[in-house]
């Protein structure tokens, strides 16, 4: 179980066996680099603890805790949280700032805590099987148990389809879940629980005035920023000339006595998709160290085999290849590098954003619309246009999710050979439950946060950890700071969205810091060649892995309906790459986890 997870920890390794127990763990050494060796005990050897992410105010903990009796064997941020849990509970974890999944085995109490960071930077997934309880940091050490069956779930499944990624907590395995963000399992004689830890309460009575909001910003994200460059081996930056990594860049250089070193990635020739000479413009501007991968032909069929292994659930977003170039590009110089995740769900910067707040207000006009388009064949619209229509009759949360979303709900129902009629309820349950946790009416800020507690955790940064640790590199995300989403969500949401306007509050933050010319630009985010490389490059890898019936996927899909959507892109010019990337991502991943599936059972094994 351990050995797969050697990318993420290829520095040390260690264990613990008792009755009843065992925990594994692979190492990337950060802090305490010659001490910090897992599993660490606390004083009495009464608990154990293993631990993946960073604490970034572990020595303002640690002088609370020596305060309190505690005694340190290490000087590594891990020990802190053992002796913090001992003294303080749950409740403690409170006073951390940083990213974290982690274990505590209590002893005396046979008693097991396991607990993931506040937004969902670090993954964490646990398994009940009988009466044996498995946790890991990823889904293919669980599958190396050999004790976990691995039937599909056929809601994940619907979900996947619907929006690219498995919204948390399940999986695409029945028996596995997501621990989910801000929450601790407790595990004990008496069963098993789950207790949410992180409850913020996102009100600010009175708000700060704009001035003031904004210089409130700017101290938060420089003091977050300011923490993630705790670290004994070399740091960067990844770089891709945007706002947020800029802003991020821009504070690193202010803090830094040394040249930040920074990487960017450009797909040579790709026009729009080439963001490296805004990136060195910006480099330039900081004096920054600057390194730029440039980007060719590409292996792309054992690239997408690699992330989608690396990935364990079948998560199309196209990005994860870049993600996986740029980070084993940055770790020939770097072991931790900041990022610029974050700043477009706090501060509204996707273009989707704007546009279902204006579907929003169509009111009566957009479901007439809606209703109309609905009536009318398809060649009517474009697949873009009959998309929007589609999402102007709904209200919400439907209609993010349309927005949002690669196929429509027909579409899905006719490529699920079940044909199960519970294909919406894993994105409206993880929304729903999201959105009753928020207690604005601010229907900005509402919106906002819709992707902030779905997307972000399940796709985004389940994506940058992923690519990056198969890289073996850290990456840390200062504009998650808990304080700084605190603070973000509870601003009235027109600082961050009025008309055509967006992050009007993180602009005039950081107008004094940032190029005027990358505060104007438009948002770009980290775009890929989909169409053409399905296109072109893609070609007959597409057509041979559609062809080939040796493994489950289409047990589940329907063959017909596949095909058609194939003919569509190529033989029609109907522009669906998203829909067929994903229908790829997905039958690559079936190929690399149920080869050969007996379609007789329903169930995979």
């Amino acid at each position: 179980m351990t050995s797969l997870l050697s990318h993420r920890g290829p520095d040390d390794q260690g264990s613990l066996h008792e009755p009843g127990v065992a925990f594994g763990h692979r190492r990337l050494s950060i802090i305490d680099r010659t001490g910090g060796h897992q599993p660490i005990a606390n004083e009495d050897a009464s608990r154990f603890i293993i631990f993946n992410g960073e604490i970034y105010n572990h020595r303002e903990i640690r002088s609370y805790l020596e305060g309190k009796g505690h005694r340190y064997r290490t000087a590594s941020d891990t020990e802190t949280i053992l002796h913090l849990v001992e003294e303080d509970g749950i409740d403690g974890l409170n006073r951390m700032n940083g990213m974290w999944a982690f274990a505590v085995w209590d002893r005396s109490r046979r008693e097991l805590l396991l607990a993931r960071d506040r937004l969902g930077v670090k993954p964490l997934y646990y398994a009940q099987v009988g009466q044996a309880l498995l946790f890991a940091s990823e889904i293919k050490s669980l599958l190396a148990s050999d004790l976990i069956p691995r039937d599909l779930d056929p809601v994940a499944l619907a979900a996947c389809l619907e929006c690219q990624y498995v919204p948390g907590p399940r999986t695409i395995f029945k028996a596995i879940k997501k621990l989910p963000p801000g929450q601790a399992l407790v595990a004990d004689p008496s069963g098993v629980r789950l207790v949410r830890y992180w409850n913020p309460s996102f009100v600010l009575d009175p708000a700060p005035a704009p001035a003031e909001a904004a210089a409130r910003l700017r101290d938060l994200l420089s003091d977050a920023v300011r923490q993630r460059l705790l670290a004994e081996v070399p740091l960067g930056a990844f770089l891709s000339g945007g706002m947020d990594s800029s802003i991020v860049v821009g504070l690193m250089s202010r803090i830094s006595e040394q040249p930040v070193k920074t990487f960017t990635v450009g797909f040579q020739g790709e026009g729009w998709f080439d963001e490296s000479v805004e990136a060195e413009r910006v480099a330039r501007h900081f004096g920054a160290d600057h390194h730029t991968l440039p980007v060719g032909s590409l292996d792309l069929p054992a690239f997408l085999e690699k992330t989608i292994w690396a990935l364990d659930e079948p998560m199309a977003d196209p990005a994860c290849i870049p993600t996986y170039l740029m980070s084993r590009f940055a770790r020939q110089e770097v072991t931790v590098a900041l990022t610029g995740e974050g700043g477009d769900e706090l501060f509204g910067g996707y273009d989707h954003f704007r546009f279902e707040r204006w579907l929003g207000s169509l009111g009566p006009l957009g479901l007439a619309a809606g209703i109309a388009a609905a009536a009318l064949p398809p060649g009517w619209f474009s697949a873009r246009v009959r998309k929007a229509l589609e999402a102007a009759a709904l209200r919400e949360p439907d209609r993010h999710l349309r927005v949002r979303g690669t196929l429509a709900p027909d579409k899905i129902r006719d490529l699920l050979r079940s044909r199960t009629d519970g294909f919406p309820r894993a994105t409206r349950e993880a929304l729903e439950e999201a959105m009753a946790r928020y207690p604005s009416t601010d229907p900005i800020n509402r919106l906002l946060f819709q992707d902030a507690a779905t997307w972000l955790p399940d796709d985004l940064l389940m994506k940058v950890d992923r690519m990056s640790m198969l890289a073996s590199l850290e990456a840390r995300v200062p504009f998650l700071d808990y304080r700084v989403v605190e603070f973000a969500f509870s601003l009235p949401g027109s600082y961050k969205l009025r008309g055509n306007r967006t992050k009007i509050l993180l602009r005039e933050a950081f107008r004094d810091l940032v190029p005027a010319e990358t505060l104007r630009r438009r948002k770009h985010g980290f775009s890929v060649p989909v169409r053409r490389w399905l296109r072109d490059d893609l070609r007959s890898y597409v057509q041979d892995i559609f062809a080939s019936r040796d493994d489950a996927f289409y047990d589940y899909l329907d063959r017909q309906v596949v095909q058609e959507i194939l003919s569509q892109f190529y033989d029609r010019g109907v522009d669906c790459s998203l829909p067929l990337w994903t229908l790829l991502g997905l039958k690559v991943w079936f190929r690399s986890v149920f080869r050969a599936a007996s379609a007789c059972t329903g169930a995979v094994r």
